[in-house]
Parts: structure tokens; sequence; C-alpha cells
């Protein structure tokens, strides 16, 4: 495979021993590496610091655009970025151009891995994430349970996993359901069923998770992109192969791999559309909070003609429990225009002393804009961890990291302003959401959504 390299002198000058001279070391490390491998070397970008690192980025991806990718090779993942989001976009679009990253360092090959280790969100240390991950890496390496317990296992007395004998066989039956017939290396993997019809068989034959709830795709997703299955322990940066007995055999598990990544859409880029009432919808009955979802549906006609149609609406993520006072639970969904048509209605109808004392915040930081950014950061650093040991790949980390950057975009110095009640009614009506928005969170307190009913309730000052 072809390959190029990249390291920057600046990086190898902060990791080195004191005593440390020879700045070819990384260059004779790539050339290693690709030697080792069979892999082509193509070219090496040294650069000094940061901004080089930006330029020789810049020249590989048009390289690869090109039509010629290959393999980028680094020293670590600090080589490619200064800080974890960057590294990640970084990455995500080299996967998408058709290349592959890999590290020289031993103990941390992969691109992820070395970037969850040694990399942090902008603007933060690497002490006290190196500090706690220290503090645990002792009973990591020795492949102790770290966190929740893979189904298919169990915790052992000396602290490492167990295969459970029932929960296995549920394992296997997924991988087979999924994986399909076997096939030659050369030729396409086929596959068996699809992942909604292994959730739906489980059911059918009376199996549940291990909480006790009807399997769905999401839980067949997880368990087919866990390599716990193979016998190889991930945790915090420490891959450990065999450390506990495995349930399936990696061919199986390798052509299940292959199937996912056959059946994976091929869809563009999309950025995250906010959503106009996020934060400010409640359910009447449990009180939980409504959240914005998408769902885009294709389809061909009969003529061949490709379509495809959106799907907004808010809805709550727990089931509730059904307004006639029964035992039955039922799902709180509504259409996002529908509900935004009936707030924007009730909120037109308001006296005028609804809108006294409202001060609207130009652009939300006012309104718990750093609190968004946190939720974002921590559901971020969370997806980045899980891919790093194992569970998906680096396609997961672009819907986490495309809202951390919305995020931060609409975290910014609050400009307040006061506003006529007539002026206010105005913008809450605006079919724009950057004047609709700042105006509904300047003047709702909150609003309860019910089955077939929603309460609009003011600030009132």
């Amino acid at each position: 495979m072809r390959a190029v390299g990249l390291y920057r002198t600046d990086r190898l000058a902060e990791t080195a021993p004191p005593d440390a001279s020879d700045e070819n070391g990384a260059a004779r490390d790539i050339e290693l590496y690709c030697e080792r491998n069979y892999h082509q070397l193509v070219t090496t970008y040294e650069t000094t610091d940061s901004a080089g690192a930006t330029r020789a980025y810049e020249a590989i991806t048009d390289l690869f655009r090109s039509g010629r990718p290959a393999l980028v090779v680094l020293p670590d993942a600090t080589h490619l970025a200064d800080d974890l989001e960057t590294f990640a976009n970084r990455l995500i679009e080299l996967t998408e151009l058709g290349g592959e990253v890999r590290c020289t360092d031993p103990e941390r090959p992969d691109p992820i891995q070395s970037a969850e280790e040694l990399l942090t969100l902008k603007g933060r240390s690497a002490v006290r994430q190196r500090r706690v991950r220290q503090a645990i890496m002792a009973k990591a390496s020795r492949g102790q349970v770290l966190g929740r317990t893979p189904y298919g296992y169990k915790t052992g007395i000396n602290g490492q996993l167990q295969s459970d004998p029932e929960e296995a066989e549920v394992v296997q039956k997924i991988f087979e359901w999924y994986a399909g017939p076997w096939h030659a290396p050369e030729s396409e993997p086929l596959g068996g069923i699809g992942l909604r019809l292994v959730a739906q068989r489980l059911n059918d034959e009376g199996l549940r998770t291990r909480q006790g709830h009807p399997w769905t795709q999401v839980a067949v997703a997880g368990i087919l992109r866990n390599r716990a299955y193979l016998g190889t322990y991930t945790r915090y940066g420490v891959r450990i192969v065999g450390s506990h007995p495995p349930i399936v055999e990696r061919e199986i598990f390798n052509r299940a791999q292959a199937v996912t990544e056959k059946r994976r859409p091929r869809r563009k880029r999309r950025a995250a559309e906010p959503f106009l009432l996020s934060g400010l919808l409640r359910s009447h009955v449990s009180g939980r909070g409504l959240f914005g979802l998408t769902r885009r549906r294709q389809w061909k006609r009969q003529d061949g003609t490709a379509m495809e149609k959106t799907y907004r609406y808010y809805e709550c993520p727990h089931r509730e429990p059904a307004e006639d006072g029964s035992d039955d639970t039922e799902k709180l969904s509504w259409s996002a225009d529908k509900l935004e048509s009936e707030v924007r209605r009730q909120i037109a109808e308001w006296p005028d002393e609804n809108f006294q004392g409202a001060v609207l915040v130009e652009d939300e930081s006012a309104q718990g804009s750093s609190d968004r950014v946190k939720i974002a950061e921590r559901e971020f650093t969370r997806a980045v961890r899980a891919v790093a040991n194992g569970y998906g790949n680096v396609r997961d980390l672009q819907r986490p990291l495309e809202e951390l950057s919305m995020a931060r975009e609409l975290a910014g110095e609050p400009t307040e302003m006061s506003f006529d009640a007539a002026t206010l009614r105005n913008m809450a009506a605006s079919t724009e959401i950057a004047t609709a928005r700042p105006a509904l969170l300047a003047v709702i307190e909150r609003i309860s959504v019910g089955q077939k009913s929603v309460e609009v309730t003011p600030k009132l000052g």
C-alpha cells in the first residue's frame, strides 16, 4: 500500500529524553514501519509547528482528492493535531477520502487510542486526564473489569471476564444470523438477516437483554461491534489479546464487520439543524424533557426516480404512563412543525403583560449555552473512548463532533436587549430560527406537552 509520513520536530522535542539529539529518529521509525508492513513510502512531511502540520495535512488531502489515497503514518496522534476535536475532524476527512492512519508507537498503533491517550479538548490541560488514567492503568493492564461487563460475560472472582453460557449462546446466534454463510475471501460478503430481523427473531424466541428488555437494533449492533467477544480486553488504551475466553471465532467476527461496512449507507455529511424548542419542552405526565430528532427516508419510484423526505419531530426518549391512568405506556411524540405552530399560536394570543420584563439574549449564551457545550463535550469524549475501546469506528465520531461544533458556535458573549410586546410577538412568529428562538427563550418559562395537549407558561418578568 502507498504511504506518506508526517511528523513534527517540536513534538519530538517534548517527548524525547533530555539527552536525545537525533531529530531523524521519527523519519527512520516511519521508514521502518513501512518496510516491516510492506508499504511503499512515497514521501514524508517534516514540520516544525502546528501551522506546518496544518499545511502538511492540507497537502495530504489534496493528494487524496486527486485520486491517490494512501496510508498516513505518524509517530503518534499529537503530530496530526493539537487537540482531540481537530484530530477527529481530520481523521474523519482522511477516512472519507479513502485513506487510513497508523502510528509507529508500538503501544498505541491505533490513531484513536493514541488520540484518546495523548490529546484533550480545546483549551484543556492533559495533566488531570493522565493522572486519572495512570491511577487505573495497573488494574486495566491485568485485564480486570472496569465499568460494565459486556453481555455474554460475567466477572470472575479474580476480577477478569468469564463466559456466561446462556448469554454466550445468544451472542453466537446474533453473529451467525447477521454474518450469514461463509464466503470465499475474494468474494463479496453476502451477509445474513439485518439488525431489525435479528432483534425480532431474538424476541420471538422469548430472549431478553440483561436488563429484561426486548432486543432492539441498537442493542444488536452494539454486540456485533464489541471486540471483547474475540477474547480481547480493551480499556483506556490498554489492549490485551487473549485475556479471557472468546465467544465467537475471528472469521465470523470479521465477516460480520464486512457485512456492516457493505450495508452502511453512503451519505453526504449534513450539518445538524437546530430545533426551535430545544430545552423548553417537558412531558405533562412525567416531567421529562423532549428532544428534537431528524429522520431521513430514501426510496425509488417505479420509474427509478430517487426520492428523499426528511421528518423532524420532538420525542421523549422514555415511554410515558398513559394519561388515562391505566397501566399502559405510550410514546410521547409530536411533529416538529405541528408543535412549533401550536406554541406560536398560543404566544400570539397572549396579553401584553406576559411580555413585560422579557430580556432577549441575542446569542443564547446566557440561556445555558455553557451547559450545552459541557454536555456536548462529554458526549464527544464518551464517543472517542468507545471507539478507542473497540466499539464502532471513526465514522461514529462524526455526529457527536458536529453537535459539539454547533454548541461552541452558539456559545459567545451575551448581548441583552429589551423589546415591546408587539416586537416580541413578531419575532416569535418568524420563520427564521435565529430570530424566533431568542424571543421564545426570553418569554417562555416552560412548555408542558401531553399526547393531545400543549401548555405554554410565560416567564412573567
